[in-house]
């Protein structure tokens, strides 16, 4: 047609002739339709397909129209170019597009960053032709109709969305590597998927139906887990949901987010003759092939149940049950289907392990809960979603509702319970990850508040799920306010950045009670080291207290010690107006605990010696003091205090060189004998026997004086 120009051509339409001219060469343009009956604005594509066109209007050509608006390129790669468009129009999801193959040196479509939403109707992808949907799934491919890919069609790192009203089917192989990362589901009728298909962040039914043909697998990586956000719509099929567990030898707390095969066809693999690398578990126990479980030397059970009623872990007797979603169990992983499980020395490997089933969703009532007060039970996720439990307890019926607990597998050598408050989401143990989103897969135990019925429900309300894929397995924890976090390290562990044995953390409000309520957290029992503040003879992984006051004392718990070297980290923060210190009964040494730092003690345990080895060995000791001289008065530590004997030590790195008095409280001199016990601490015996009540001791260095306040018992 030329630079310029027009073209008349004669236009049928509802029974209707009229006329229209074409302006601009062989590009598209808005033209409108002028009859007695019709008034039309259309986009379409023209092309001369016989004749010739001159300088005249009476030459006679033929002209094709179409509906379809044709990708040429020439300016960019954004969607969002209308330059790029034949119609020089950006489509909206009412127009048909074609990708076709481009002039050398022309661009393809990559949907992604501010220009990240592009809409059509019916896509057609030319051979030789691409389209990428990429950055994190921020690009957004919005489908109304089919898909017809002939070239290449990239959404391993973006998103696509099916808009339509009509039924709508994605083909099988449509996709690069039959590999997408997020799908929406927004056709409020249905959506079919015609072949298999991988998916690596996340699934959003969000109305009308998904039928999964059982193509559709949920994978699972060191880096991400793919996730199904509210099921607002329907699934209807069977899902292959993933998840990777990497090397360890130990054991996880897990449920299944599928109901549908045995433990035997989904985590065992089916018991292949060629074990695949990678996927898969050995499950071992008594009865051996003849209940499904794997071949072994002694039999001995490497999965359980828990029966929240007597509070026992209970091996399971076969593995030719079915899998339900949310039956939480305890499994021990020693790796893919390939490790030789009758050595304990083999190494782990990482593994996957798969189900596949119909996925749980609605609202999903949970009863199978202790009545007993005090108890914990077992649950499992439902969901393949993290879960935010601070809503899911904050709706349950009698449970505390501060607190849930999980085994942390990265925690010390075989794993480590976790307790995590989640009001503030944070956990008792510095390095985990643990917070309070409930992870896919993943079991855990609640605890029974009062003597009653429990329960809890979770609501597709609940589901947690931010940017496009899932959350880490754990999620950083924060501390906030007044606290004291204590860390046990072996000193290996330490040393080489290992991972820590146990810990516990007391929080400090002016609101809170010393009085055990709701706000403390009574502490799982652990395979190995066990660390907790000791309150009536039980341990706690979590305290909430008052302030501290001047001469309070935190007993602590430790047991169960494998080693004989260990370190405390101990972090203070928030504390004012007394000091904190660590007190080693056993060594005689007060440890001062700096506000705002973490302090280590090295200490060692002598299994042989009971006090050594002692379960109270250690406590947290708070006091003050009015100093009227000049050196620092934190310098000088005093304890025990309050004093339980007839004496007590003075710490201070200027032992040597101090002078010590003691007075009562009507300020009258005790006599009493001060003895170096080494260069950093004096011990002070009383001549008579000291009657209960407040004393003070002058510390005298150089001239100048300190007063500390005892008090004995």
């Amino acid at each position: 047609t030329g630079s310029s120009g027009n073209i008349q051509w004669q236009q049928s339409a509802n029974g209707t002739t009229g006329w229209a001219n074409v302006s601009g060469g062989s590009g598209a343009t808005t033209t409108t339709y002028t009859t007695p009956a019709l008034t039309v604005t259309t986009y379409y594509r023209a092309q001369v397909t016989s004749g010739t066109c001159g300088s005249t209007t009476s030459n006679t050509v033929t002209v094709e129209v179409t509906d379809s608006n044709m990708w040429v390129g020439s300016q960019n790669n954004y969607w969002v170019n209308e330059d790029n468009w034949l119609c020089q129009e950006i489509p909206t999801l009412n127009d048909d597009v074609i990708i076709q193959v481009v002039a050398e040196g022309n661009f393809y479509p990559d949907i992604t960053g501010i220009n990240g939403v592009a809409d059509c109707r019916n896509l057609t992808i030319e051979s030789g032709a691409s389209v990428t949907v990429s950055n994190g799934g921020f690009g957004n491919l919005r489908i109304a109709g089919t898909i017809t890919n002939n070239g290449t069609l990239d959404v391993t790192d973006g998103t696509v969305s099916m808009m339509g009203s009509l039924s709508q089917i994605i083909p099988a192989n449509v996709f690069e590597g039959n590999t997408i990362l997020n799908l929406n589901i927004f056709n409020t009728n249905q959506v079919s998927l015609n072949g298999p298909l991988d998916l690596m962040g996340t699934l959003s039914p969000s109305a009308g139906t998904l039928y999964t043909n059982n193509n559709l697998t949920l994978k699972s990586n060191a880096e991400t887990t793919a996730v199904i956000n509210k099921v607002l719509g329907t699934v209807s099929g069977e899902i292959t949901i993933e998840r990777y567990i990497p090397a360890r030898r130990a054991y996880r707390l897990i449920s299944s987010p599928t109901t549908g095969g045995t433990i035997n066809s989904n985590w065992q693999e089916g018991q292949p003759q060629t074990d695949p690398v990678g996927l898969g578990t050995d499950i071992t126990g008594a009865g051996g092939a003849a209940n499904g479980f794997d071949a072994s030397g002694s039999n001995n059970p490497s999965l359980f149940t828990h029966n929240n009623s007597t509070s026992l872990w209970q091996a399971v007797t076969s593995t030719n049950a079915n899998l339900v979603a949310g039956v939480p169990y305890r499994l021990f992983v020693r790796g893919d289907r390939t490790v030789n499980q009758a050595s304990n020395a083999a190494p782990p490997t990482n593994t996957t392990l798969r189900t596949t089933g119909t996925i749980a969703s609605g609202t999903i009532n949970v009863t199978d809960i202790s009545s007993s007060p005090g108890a914990f039970s077992f649950l499992g996720n439902p969901y393949q979603a993290p879960v935010d439990m601070e809503q899911v307890l904050d709706n349950s019926t009698n449970l505390n509702n501060q607190f849930y607990y999980i085994w942390d597998p990265t925690r010390n050598t075989r794993g480590s319970y976790v307790t995590v408050n989640v009001d503030a989401n944070t956990n008792n143990i510095s390095g985990s990850e643990a917070s309070r989103y409930l992870q896919p897969g993943q079991a855990f135990f609640v605890q029974t508040q009062t003597s009653g019925s429990a329960s809890l429900a979770f609501t597709e309300n609940y589901k947690y799920i931010t940017g496009n894929s899932s959350p880490n397995l754990y999620r950083s924890a924060q501390d906030t306010g007044a606290y004291i976090r204590l860390t046990m390290f072996t000193g290996d562990a330490l040393a080489n950045e290992g991972n820590a044995a146990d810990g516990f953390v007391v929080q400090f409000d002016s609101s809170y009670s010393n009085e055990l309520n709701y706000a403390d957290a009574v502490k799982p029992v652990n395979q190995d080291e066990n660390i907790g503040l000791l309150h009536d003879g039980v341990s706690y992984s979590f305290e909430s207290r008052a302030m501290p006051q001047p001469d309070e004392v935190l007993p602590v718990s430790n047991t169960t010690y494998r080693t004989t070297d260990y370190v405390y980290q101990v972090e203070v923060s928030g504390i004012e107006g007394v000091s904190a210190y660590l007190h080693d009964k056993y060594t005689n040494e007060m440890q001062p605990l700096a506000n705002g730092q973490t302090t280590s003690y090295s200490f060692n345990v002598d299994a042989n010696d009971t006090e050594s080895a002692a379960l109270n060995r250690f406590d947290i000791v708070f006091q003050a003091g009015l100093s009227t001289g000049s050196f620092e008065i934190n310098n000088i530590v005093i304890f025990p205090n309050p004093v339980t004997g007839n004496s007590f030590v003075i710490q201070s790195p200027d032992a040597q060189s101090l002078e010590v008095k003691l007075y009562d409280a009507l300020g009258r001199e005790v006599v009493c004998k001060a003895v170096s016990e080494n260069n950093s601490a004096i011990k002070v015996d009383p001549v008579s026997e000291l009657s209960a009540g407040v004393y003070f001791v002058q510390i005298t260095n150089g001239g100048k004086n300190a007063v500390k306040r005892i008090i004995v018992k």
